[in-house]
């Protein structure tokens, strides 16, 4: 599990550092989608990382 949230991690860590430097250039066709890809990257991974803390209590329990 550990391992799992290390990895969460640092993939949220690369998609947002190329979110930011392609931020950069949008003119360019290739940036730009470049740009939405690693945004919805980092929309999945950051929910991905969510559920890996995620408490697991029986259902009926606050």
């Amino acid at each position: 599990m550990t391992t799992k949230k290390e990895l969460a991690k640092v993939g949220m860590a690369v998609s947002m550092g190329v979110l930011v430097l392609s931020g950069f250039n949008t003119r360019n066709k290739f940036s730009r989608n470049l740009h939405i890809i690693s945004g919805a990257a980092l929309v999945g991974l950051s929910y991905y990382h969510t559920k890996l803390y995620e408490n697991k209590k029986p259902k009926g329990q606050i």
